[in-house]
């Protein structure tokens, strides 16, 4: 059933909105396809088609049904420094929210997140370091360091050629077969106040009430998380807004974001409760009549 008028959030009343809020919350919790798993991958920039990352990437696209998660993707704004919040404030939240992290040590920026994620040990115990085998027997820091507490975490450590070939069998099978073994069967329990699951509450939302500019998005994230939002999660809402943009999942029309036909599949595919959120899509347009 298509849907053709759209409704304001600021033309409801919040008696109604929040008759609606705790269905949407139940949603978010309950209601999601969650059993596909989340690769958190770091290293070089991703956009340099020569990086480790970026043949990586293209390995895993191509050869597992995994969901790829970028740092820089989900958390643009924290990674910029703004508000004194970086990507290392939020190891809980990623040790929560993602299954594996793959980090290859290839720049400076890899060579911190690997110093700062070998020191916990939920984050240590679900990486797999890919290394340079060049680097193998050299007496460094990173080597002497984050390495071992990677291992001692029961973590893993692979070797890989100079001349990394992800098209080339006998260069990524060992990878694949590692990535399989370490992902965890199951479903993963997660706290609906996840920073890195906000792409999934804002693209429901979106996809609810069928428009909405970003102060709606943060009074409904609000009463989701029944809560007021901290700075932090005012940036993690941006951050999120900026991953579903360049994901193609939703646009921007004027000051409102809407969903695309991307952002709407995604919704469908991602959600068990279709007749739930298709009623209540329906309930919130009605108000506005």
């Amino acid at each position: 059933m298509t849907i053709q008028a759209s409704v304001k959030i600021e033309d409801l009343s919040s008696s109604d909105i929040k008759k609606s809020i705790d269905t949407i919350r139940n949603i978010i919790i309950n209601g999601i396809n969650d059993t596909k798993k989340v690769i958190f991958i770091c290293g070089k920039d991703k956009s340099d088609k020569e990086s480790y990352r970026f043949k990586i990437s293209q390995l895993l696209e191509h050869n597992t049904n995994y969901q790829l998660a970028y740092p820089e993707d989900l958390f643009e704004d924290l990674l910029e420094g703004q508000a004194n919040n970086s990507l290392l404030s939020l190891e809980q939240q990623l040790a929560e929210a993602v299954d594996l992290i793959i980090l290859i040590p290839e720049s400076p920026g890899s060579f911190a997140e690997l110093g700062a994620f070998s020191t916990r040990k939920e984050l240590a115990e679900k990486m797999l370091v890919l290394r340079q085998n060049k680097y193998k027997a050299d007496k460094s820091f990173i080597n002497h360091g984050p390495i071992r507490l990677v291992r001692s975490a029961k973590g893993k450590i692979l070797d890989i050629p100079h001349d990394f070939d992800y098209k080339n069998k006998e260069h990524f099978s060992e990878i694949i077969k590692t990535v399989k073994k370490m992902i965890p069967s199951g479903r993963r329990s997660k706290s609906i106040n996840n920073i890195l699951l906000y792409q999934n509450h804002i693209l429901l939302l979106i996809y609810l009430f069928d428009e909405l500019n970003i102060t709606s998005i943060h009074k409904l994230m609000s009463m989701v998380l029944e809560k007021k939002l901290t700075n932090q999660e005012l940036i993690g809402c941006k951050a999120a807004i900026h991953s579903l943009t360049r994901s193609q999942f939703i646009d921007k029309i004027g000051n409102e974001y809407i969903l695309t036909d991307r952002g709407f599949s995604d919704v469908q595919l991602k959600y068990y409760a279709l007749n739930e959120i298709t009623n209540l899509r329906i309930s919130i347009m009605n108000k506005q009549l």
